[in-house]
């Protein structure tokens, strides 16, 4: 039983980080697959963009990659709820 016990701990390190990278996965798949600005607003019927689940207007954006990418994720500020995406124009160079 001794000898068993160190496999079936790494199994389970490994199950873990699994499960983990998996529901990153998940998530990461959906923010991609989220409608565009327009059609997200075409399919609520309104011209301003509030949560479907809430119905609170205050969202906020974040970068699909980073902080600072183009590619832009709106969420609800309240609950969370991932709403749609959208593009935003690269920031100019500063003229040196």
């Amino acid at each position: 039983m001794s000898k068993l016990l160190p496999t079936l701990f790494l199994m389970t390190v490994f199950l873990i980080a699994w499960l983990v990278l998996y529901a990153h996965q998940r998530n990461e798949r959906k923010k991609r697959e989220l409608p565009l600005r327009e059609d997200f607003l075409a399919s609520q019927g309104k011209s301003v963009p509030a949560c479907h689940a809430c119905g609170k207007d205050e969202l906020k954006d974040d970068g699909l990659a980073s902080g600072n990418d183009e590619q832009r994720i709106v969420s609800c500020v309240s609950c969370n709820t991932l709403l749609y995406r959208y593009e935003r124009a690269p920031e100019p160079e500063p003229a040196s």
